[in-house]
């Protein structure tokens, strides 16, 4: 993964590599941060209203596009993923749950499954 940003501390990176960590389903790697998510039409037009708000507010330029029952995120940025990258898919996140309601939280689940799942047979 590209962590390193000019003026970004080793703790700064850890600090971010952690919130990430809580991302369920965000996949990062040098400078991109993608996530698919499984919605309708209705959900990922509510969800595109409030990517392009959270997008203006954070002044991120995040690529949405629409695929079979499906939307796709991508953040690029030179230098790699930064905190307000993760920001912003953190908010991302939040609508997600709450647009696409059970969908959501039964992905959410089954993700969160697998991540414990690594962690264990790591630690182990």
């Amino acid at each position: 993964m590209a962590w390193c940003h000019m003026g970004r501390t080793e703790q700064d990176d850890n600090v971010l590599l952690d919130a990430l960590k809580e991302l369920n389903g965000w996949e990062a790697d040098d400078g991109r941060l993608a996530r698919t998510l499984p919605l309708d039409e209705s959900q990922h037009a509510a969800l595109a209203e409030q990517i392009k708000i959270f997008a203006d507010t954070l002044n991120v330029h995040p690529d949405v596009s629409r695929s079979d029952h499906a939307t796709l995120i991508v953040l690029n940025r030179a230098g790699g993923v930064s905190i307000t990258d993760v920001t912003f898919a953190g908010r991302v996140e939040s609508a997600y749950l709450a647009i696409a309601g059970e969908l959501a939280a039964e992905e959410d689940a089954h993700l969160a499954k697998g991540r414990f799942a690594r962690w264990r047979r790591k630690s182990h």
